[in-house]
């Protein structure tokens, strides 16, 4: 039996988004190479990122914004790959990261995609259940119905982290935990999920390679809904046109699978 990771990341979990989806990753014992030639895009992108915070600093200094530059200093966020990161001085990057994923055969990448307006008359959208609740469901299914395709297997989830509403008793690991035996039982696969975890993005780069992926895959559904800006176009569309031809599709808002040059699928819950 072998054992893989599972790595899973959401986007647009706000019953305010439109659309909802997650990202899964889920590597065997590649893991160490993979991480490996995906550091390189990640340290370039934070130089970049380094060098536009001490220009920015320059500027400020110059100005006499003190203010602003304390500010600056203040932050605590930690510097971490995103979609809604690319930008024009690092779309390049992010594109040739894409490549690399495709390098990596036995890799697998699945999105589910919830369009929170799709069946409704009205213009506003109600979600069935609460965001935890969609999460932890749609995990769940996403999560056992990949592990079909490679049962048997041993399977470590580790997660974004996801803050846990108050009414909520049971932790997030045990949740899920317990939301994905009870998907595998009622598809008579044996469970062996040995571990589920949470994990702050920015300590991950394996979650922030899931979150480029399914940011690809969420724009050309926003896209497909005009929402995305001619200015959001510029920066992005490089990234997402790259990932459609390493895919050799025209359009990755449909649900489909591919199989070469590594899996990655695309699954719209209707």
């Amino acid at each position: 039996m072998k054992n893989y990771f599972a790595f899973i990341d959401e986007s647009g979990n706000s019953s305010q988004d439109r659309f909802f989806g997650l990202g899964l990753l889920i590597i065997d014992d590649e893991i160490g190479d993979f991480y490996d030639s995906m550091k390189s895009f990640y340290d370039k992108a934070k130089d970049i990122a380094r060098a536009q915070k001490f220009a920015r600093i320059a500027d400020l200094t110059k100005q006499e914004e003190y203010s602003q530059i304390a500010d600056i200093a203040k932050s605590t966020r930690k510097f971490e790959l995103k979609f809604k990161y690319i930008n024009a001085t690092n779309n390049t990057i992010y594109s040739s990261l894409v490549d690399n994923y495709f390098r990596f055969t036995k890799v697998r990448f699945c999105a589910l995609i919830i369009d929170r307006q799709k069946g409704n008359d009205k213009s506003e959208w109600r979600p069935a259940f609460s965001p935890w609740d969609t999460y932890i469901l749609q995990a769940a299914m996403l999560i056992a119905n990949n592990i079909k395709n490679i049962s048997p297997c041993g399977v470590c989830v580790l997660a974004d982290d996801l803050t846990r509403p108050s009414t909520i008793k049971k932790s997030f690991e045990r949740s899920l935990a317990d939301a994905i035996s009870y998907r595998l039982n009622k598809n008579k696969l044996p469970d062996f999920v040995f571990g589920v975890s949470r994990l702050e993005s920015h300590s991950s780069l394996l979650l922030q390679v899931v979150d480029i992926l399914l940011g690809c895959v969420m724009y050309d559904y926003k896209n497909l809904a005009g929402l995305i800006s001619d200015k959001l176009a510029v920066k992005q569309e490089i990234v997402v046109k790259n990932l459609k031809q390493n895919l050799r599709c025209s359009n990755l808002a449909e649900s489909k699978t591919y199989n070469k040059p590594s899996y990655f699928s695309v699954w719209e819950l209707k």
